[in-house]
């Protein structure tokens, strides 16, 4: 990693640390499902989702991804009997997104997905813990045997 040595790791660098974890837990996530990239990781989801007609452009897409509509749609994908529809708001409201992304990450639990994320990342669209919450399903997705 270009800018970051030794040194700043054994002074406690907070930023440059934290960097350091985020590229080893994401070479950990990409090695889970093929090393795939991000594009390829967007490209899944919207096939998932494709019937449902909710697509994202990319991790970075609030207009798709604040109301977390796509990544319910996404865990439904997988398994549609996990989703209740009346738990979905339509996600218009600040109370609607968060209820949405904290339904998201219940959902994507119970499914047995391993995510670290809190709703609050989901609402305010950290490109970094979607991508750890969509990896995460597509290596669910590609495993997955409802009857276990």
């Amino acid at each position: 990693m270009v800018g970051i040595g030794g040194v700043d790791i054994s002074k406690g660098e907070r930023k440059l640390v934290l960097a350091t974890v985020w590229q080893l837990v994401k070479v950990h996530y990409l090695s889970l499902i093929g090393n795939k990239t991000e594009d390829d990781i967007v490209a899944w989801a919207n096939s998932m989702t494709a019937k449902d007609g909710v697509q994202i452009k990319n991790l970075k897409d609030k207009e798709n991804l604040t109301n977390s509509i796509f990544l319910i749609k996404l865990c439904g994908a997988i398994e549609p009997r996990a989703i209740n529809p009346d738990l979905v708001t339509p996600g218009e409201t600040d109370a609607d997104k968060k209820l949405n992304a904290m339904y998201a990450i219940s959902l994507a639990r119970k499914l047995n997905a391993i995510i670290f994320c809190v709703w609050e990342d989901l609402v305010h669209v950290n490109p970094k813990q979607l991508f750890i919450f969509m990896a995460t399903m597509m290596d669910i997705a590609s495993n997955y045997n409802p009857d276990q």
